[in-house]
């Protein structure tokens, strides 16, 4: 169980490391933004620690994605034709 915890921290914090850097910001900028340190935003990125559903939302927002992108690497964004 543990493993697998640690496993979805790493998948997460990729994804959340990827679109930040596709945005061009960098760790200290978003961190100031989303009032984290950048040595939280860090470990979130590393996949060393978890984070709070309103964390989780205050990056989505910022990075202009969905929850359930970060979380599962899908999302629940339908494109307008």
């Amino acid at each position: 169980m543990e493993a697998e915890r640690m496993n979805l921290y790493k998948e997460v914090g990729a994804r959340i490391k990827a679109l930040r850097l596709e945005k061009g910001y960098t760790r200290e900028h978003m961190a100031t933004h989303i009032k984290l340190s950048g040595k939280f935003l860090y470990e979130i990125e590393f996949g060393r620690k978890g984070f709070s559903a309103d964390v989780l939302l205050r990056i989505a927002n910022y990075l202009e994605t969905d929850c359930n992108y970060i979380m599962t690497g899908k999302s629940n964004i339908k494109e307008n034709l």
